[in-house]
């Protein structure tokens, strides 16, 4: 099986911390993939020339991740500035994110080819290339999965559906009831995570729930989602089983 994950790669910095580390959704996932060691892993987008893209390599370079096609371009590499309270959890202050040139990268015809070999591509809504794998996939046989992180439901993504197979999203109560909706009318799983409370996934109406691991203490909760997803892909392409 055969994984792409695209494409931001980011350094995350922590000012509580004192600490910068390898991030982003792409490389989170990619990593969690690699993990279960049951799976080809493969990542594509930009990094910059600068320190923080040495720290992006140097952190993949630790595990079974093909990085061929990430591309070290000139400029800086996109970095997220993250706060974490007294409970673990982020938050983030104005002006935390910073594109670099993770925004500039563009799908070459060679890029093209390669996604249409993959068995699975991962990607999110924030992507610009996001519309271009739309289009990819309806020429290819490759599951998509999109992670549309905390955005509030929006109608016109039923555009999508069509060629979504996972759908992952940070829930509430409201998410949840258009999620089944949607499950009612299209053939993908809606997946919304819910924190402490766990994840629920919707197909044809029919509801799954998933409790949480249970921690003594919240540490920091960066990358939660990215590596739920990672594994959630990995052994439902193997298993289909929610």
């Amino acid at each position: 099986m055969k994984v792409l994950a695209m494409t931001c790669c980011c350094v995350d910095v922590f000012p509580e911390k004192g600490s910068v580390v390898a991030g982003g959704n792409a490389l989170n996932l990619a990593v969690a993939c690699s993990k279960t060691n049951k799976a080809d892993v493969y990542i594509m987008g930009n990094i910059g020339d600068d320190n923080y893209g040495n720290i992006v390599k140097e952190a993949i370079s630790g595990f079974n991740i093909n990085a061929q096609r990430l591309y070290t371009v000139k400029g800086e590499t996109a970095h997220h500035i993250i706060n974490i309270d007294k409970n673990g959890d982020r938050y983030f202050k104005p002006d935390s994110w910073h594109d670099g040139v993770w925004k500039e990268y563009t799908i070459s015809e060679s890029d093209r080819i390669f996604i249409g070999s993959m068995d699975v591509v991962a990607t999110t809504c924030y992507e610009s290339t996001f519309k271009d794998i739309v289009e990819i996939i309806a020429k290819s046989e490759f599951l998509l999965s999109v992670d549309f992180h905390d955005e509030k439901i929006d109608m016109s993504w039923e555009k999508y559906f069509s060629n979504i197979d996972l759908f992952f999203i940070s829930g509430n109560n409201q998410k949840l009831e258009q999620l089944e909706k949607w499950s009612k009318k299209f053939n993908t799983v809606f997946t919304a995570t819910l924190g402490k409370d766990g994840s629920v996934s919707y197909y044809q109406g029919k509801k799954y729930m998933c409790d949480a691991v249970k921690v003594n203490r919240v540490v920091d909760t960066t990358g939660c989602g990215d590596s739920y997803q990672g594994a959630f892909i990995v052994d439902y392409i193997l298993n289909k089983d929610i």
